[in-house]
């Protein structure tokens, strides 16, 4: 038992993933009393550089549930959707950036394009100054939530070996939100994000199967 285990070749190296050189579009039909969107395009990585302020402006976006301006827009002011969000997933190279929503079938186009046009207003004139404080606030306040099991904080662990992210990922991760400004979130999203270079699949019908 005291033999060491053999040297072992390291995994290859995980592809660049290449950013979207164009928009499409797929409708889908399937039997359903609603439709659901899902729209994206690759995001960032694990130890990006913009992770923090794309973070933190994805929050007030889309990630911060009742909260967030996609979910103003789409359900609170025009009642389009029970719910929607968006989402980046950070993986070894750039993982996906998400949005999504279900709707009424009648109602597909219309919740679409006000998610559309949400986004692009974000890209181009990014949060106000009373979203991001009221994002950070949240974010921050919420932080002790995510390490308040033994689980939690091995998975934090897990991430921050698996990634090679800094030991003291856990300890500046508050400090690093509160850092973020209105500037640096536009000027990542301008950089990173492209609204007119996403796609989108459609998935609904009229809720009857139709006889073949």
């Amino acid at each position: 038992m005291s033999e060491k285990l053999p040297a072992g070749e390291a995994a290859p190296e995980i592809p660049v993933v290449a950013p979207l050189e164009k928009a499409t579009e797929q409708r889908i039909h399937h039997p359903s009393l609603q439709t659901t969107v899902r729209m994206g395009a690759p995001g960032m990585h694990r130890g990006d550089p913009d992770y923090f302020p794309l973070y933190v402006g994805n929050h007030i976006l889309g990630g911060g549930g009742l909260v967030s301006r996609l979910f103003l827009e789409v359900r609170e002011k025009r009642g389009l959707s029970y719910g929607i969000n968006s989402y980046f997933t950070p993986m070894a190279q750039d993982g996906p950036y998400t949005f999504g929503l279900q709707t009424r079938n009648d109602q597909v186009d219309k919740a679409l394009a006000v998610m559309r046009t949400t986004l692009k207003d974000f890209h181009d004139k990014g949060p106000t100054e009373k979203e991001l404080t009221a994002s950070k606030k949240n974010i921050t306040g919420g932080f002790p939530l995510r390490i308040d099991s033994n689980s939690k904080i091995a998975e934090y662990l897990g991430m921050i070996g698996f990634y090679h992210l800094p030991l003291d990922y856990l300890d500046t991760f508050n400090d690093k939100v509160m850092a973020v400004t209105r500037k640096q979130i536009m000027d990542a999203y301008q950089r990173r994000v492209h609204p007119d270079r996403m796609v989108t699949v459609i998935v609904g019908g009229d809720g009857e199967e139709k006889e073949k």
